[in-house]
């Protein structure tokens, strides 16, 4: 499905490329963040805490990350890149590696950031123009295809230590890898962003919280998890709907603003998705 949307959104313009990016981040892509109050409480990650303490730390969380991000923009992208790279690695590959946990965690970052570097490396201007505007450096292509290039040999080196038998699940993941940096140079960087975000990060994650909150009962899964998680998601697309209002009100360029939204929501369900792993490999 996520191949046949890169070929239709490639004969498409670019607003409608942006329209489509925004319904895939809308749709599965907020609602896999919407149910992290329940997670945590099925998790008893915060034991003997009340539903509403939960909430106030989930939203002081986010309200650090836009501190951060008036007070120091390049170190709140950065510090997005790593821990969104941390997210896209540990939900792939944590349940086909295990043992020393700081390797894991290099690898986890190591792929996530060949995904970025990818999506860079095939968008250099758009890419280089939005990183300027949220943090006042430029990058050029040449300092994208360095980024992608040590991400790639770290992540080979970190897969092989911990798993020197997996050669050929090593070959299908750089083949799948490969067909994303194909991919990638046909839609515009904010839909590339979306169709990996939603196809091949959010969905996998909803069945990951499934397993976990409904101990696998796919039939009724998405119902119950759609009528648990309403409020916060829409509150959520309410939120993506002011901030992207900013864009036609005050003429601002939508991707910085599409940065920092999804800054502000990654850190907490980071952590919070960060005990679904774990839990899903006890």
């Amino acid at each position: 499905m996520s191949l046949g949307l890169f070929v239709i959104s490639s004969r498409v313009s670019g607003e409608i490329q942006w329209f489509i990016a925004l319904l895939l981040i809308g749709s599965v892509g907020l609602l896999h963040g919407a149910n992290d109050l329940n997670l945590i409480n099925e998790l008893k990650i915060f034991p003997g805490s009340s539903r509403g303490k939960h909430l106030a730390l989930y939203l002081a969380a986010i309200a650090l990350v836009l501190v951060v991000f008036s007070l120091n923009r390049p170190l709140a992208l950065f510090f997005f890149i790593v821990i969104s790279s941390f997210h896209f690695g540990q939900q792939h590959l944590s349940e086909t590696l295990s043992g020393n946990a700081l390797l894991r965690y290099l690898n986890y970052i190591s792929y996530g950031s060949i995904v970025f570097g990818l999506l860079f490396y095939t968008h250099v201007i758009e890419s280089s123009t939005a990183i300027a505007e949220v943090s006042a450096i430029f990058f050029t292509v040449d300092d994208f295809l360095n980024f992608l290039l040590a991400s790639i040999v770290v992540w080979i080196v970190t897969y092989i230590i911990m798993n020197p038998k997996g050669y050929v699940l090593l070959g299908v993941e750089l083949m799948i890898l490969a067909l994303f940096y194909l991919l990638f140079f046909q839609v515009n960087l904010v839909l590339a962003f979306a169709i990996y975000f939603a196809f091949w990060h959010a969905i996998p994650s909803l069945n990951d919280q499934f397993r976990i909150l409904y101990k696998g009962e796919v039939k009724r899964s998405w119902w119950l998890y759609l009528q648990q998680s309403a409020l916060f998601w829409v509150l959520s697309m309410i939120g993506l709907a002011v901030v992207f209002s900013q864009v036609f009100l005050q003429n601002k360029t939508p991707l910085p603003l599409l940065v920092y939204f999804l800054a502000a929501i990654t850190f907490p369900h980071v952590l919070v998705m960060s005990r679904v792993e774990n839990a899903l490999k006890s």
